[in-house]
């Protein structure tokens, strides 16, 4: 029998093998299942695995967020890895899990899938054999595979969005998207006047990236809502340890407002800066950036307002300035992108309209039910994906081996009703916010389906971190199914704040004095 009639039949199927695939793949395992995982291109770790001619991190990419609160559960990073990791320590870290877990094993690279539809009970999942490049076809390479459980782990960072700006076509110099910068030497924008679009992560980056390496200056940073910018470090703490369940538990606009003061004692107001932000700072993604202040401070860095049109090189912005360039890049984001799926199930489960995903807590469509799976489909208001990616699989895990069971139909389209309107009541309009989440609140809600949030009760010695601190993703490994022996130590390794210690420290002072005028006051009614 031909490779090209031969069926292959295993529990589930997982597509990519970046940090959500692999994760997805390992607690699969765990649960006992047998898993195949496909990767398109010719190596593991997604956009963390830096490619010159492909999709991935920027040469000079660090995570914006700490590795106590951006790692696996049970898989730590080294001590002597920094606080903010660089993308070659990350690639690293994810082939160290890799191997540890033996995931090799069940990782077909260079797999395209080509399609996913429905088969009876099954899924019928069509791949095919590319080169290297990720797109180049081999000839005779169709193989098909039929499973009871896809998941998709391919990311919501996949299909570009170019803005469009009147006049654009006339413009004589090169316009770029973001995932095709690399670095200023990497792209030739040495001695470039350039303008960036976007005021993200992504566009920060590449702005600093020019300003400090690039020898015509300024950059120019032009953005239509403006953006809170934050520091990796406050108070000598990274940035994402701030994130609690006690902060987390104050109500949003409260929150929002101790939040912005905070970033105005360490950076000043942003309006000082011309970051003029349309919105409250927990109402957005904040960028996270250690350096932009200072560029801007130096006048290295430019903001500007929206574009208003383009003549030839010359781009006028709203306000009414004008400057002219020699490359424009592009980074305004990217859409949810599935295009292997039957029509039938993507029209169920994508809003393309709206970039939306219509699925009960970001991972199950109620038509469909547990056997289709979207893990990493989430954008983390603070924190990273990765934690919350692998509290989905382990849930997924748990419901294929029957342990646990998804609400009703109606159940869940109620939810997601409720979730949608008060995300839409919470969070800027934007494609980028529609699947927005609080990590630690939502590993919360997902882990208790399945027994492992942290109670307070079972974990005595831990209850002051787990109120004031972040405690990292170790904290979801202190119960519940495939616990980790090692956990308690290493949510003890996670800072807990100075800030956060004397908030708590003050709480408790308040309570005992509450509970001591009460008590006095009893005893005066009594006697």
């Amino acid at each position: 029998m031909s490779s090209q009639d031969q069926v292959h039949r295993p529990d589930v199927i997982v597509i990519g093998a970046g940090i959500s695939g692999l994760v997805t793949a390992k607690c699969l395992r765990e649960a006992g299942l047998s898993v195949v995982v496909f990767e398109r291109s010719g190596d593991i770790g997604g956009l963390w695995t830096f490619r010159e001619n492909d999709y991935g991190v920027m040469r000079f990419t660090h995570i914006n967020v700490s590795k106590y609160n951006y790692c696996f559960s049970d898989f730590p990073f080294p001590d002597d890895v920094p606080d903010y990791p660089h993308n070659v320590d990350m690639a690293k870290y994810i082939k160290s899990y890799t191997n540890h877990f033996k995931l090799n094993e069940i990782i077909k690279l260079c797999r395209k899938v080509v399609s996913i539809e429905r088969q009876g009970e099954d899924w019928k999942v069509i791949v095919q054999e590319v080169e290297k490049d990720g797109i180049t076809v081999k000839p005779d390479s169709q193989e098909v595979y039929l499973a009871k459980n896809v998941a998709i782990a391919s990311g919501h960072h996949a299909k570009p969005t170019k803005a469009k700006f009147m006049g654009q076509d006339s413009f004589t110099g090169e316009i770029i998207h973001s995932v095709k910068y690399k670095d200023v030497i990497t792209n030739h924008l040495e001695d470039k006047r350039v303008l960036v679009v976007g005021i993200g992560n992504s566009a920060v980056d590449v702005a600093v990236n020019i300003a400090a390496i690039g020898r015509e200056k300024p950059v120019y940073l032009s953005t239509r809502s403006g953006a809170w910018v934050v520091p990796n470090y406050i108070f000598g703490q990274p940035t994402d340890l701030y994130a609690n369940r006690l902060f987390l538990a104050l109500p949003w606009k409260l929150a929002t407002w101790i939040f912005e003061t905070v970033i105005k004692v360490v950076s000043g107001d942003p309006k000082r800066w011309g970051l003029n932000p349309k919105m409250r700072a927990l109402q957005t993604q904040p960028t996270v950036s250690p350096t932009l202040l200072h560029h801007i401070q130096r006048k290295n860095i430019v903001v500007v307002p929206n574009i208003q049109r383009i003549e030839n090189k010359k781009v006028y912005f709203i306000n009414g300035e004008s400057a002219e360039f020699d490359t424009i890049i592009l980074c305004t984001g990217y859409k949810i992108d599935l295009p292997f799926l039957s029509d039938d199930v993507k029209q169920t489960v994508l809003d393309d309209n709206n970039n939306n995903l219509k699925l009960f807590k970001n991972v199950f469509n109620p038509d469909i039910g547990q056997s289709l799976a979207f893990i990493g489909f989430v954008q983390p208001a603070s924190g990273g994906i990765l934690t919350m990616s692998e509290t989905q699989a382990r849930w997924y895990a748990e419901l294929i081996k029957g342990r646990v069971h998804l609400p009703n139909k109606s159940a869940m389209e109620d939810n997601m009703r409720a979730e949608e309107i008060a995300t839409k009541n919470r969070y800027y309009h934007s494609a980028r916010h529609t699947i927005q989440k609080d990590p630690i609140t939502y590993n919360d809600e997902i882990s208790s389906y399945f027994g492992a949030k942290p109670e307070l009760l079972t974990n005595p010695t831990l209850a002051w971190r787990l109120i004031f601190g972040s405690c990292g993703a170790f904290q979801y490994r202190l119960q519940g199914p495939n616990t980790w022996s090692g956990a308690k130590e290493a949510v003890k390794k996670v800072p807990v704040t100075e800030m956060m210690n004397y908030t708590g420290i003050g709480l408790l002072v308040l309570a005992g004095l509450v509970l001591y005028y009460f008590y006095s006051f009893i005893c005066c009614v009594l006697c």
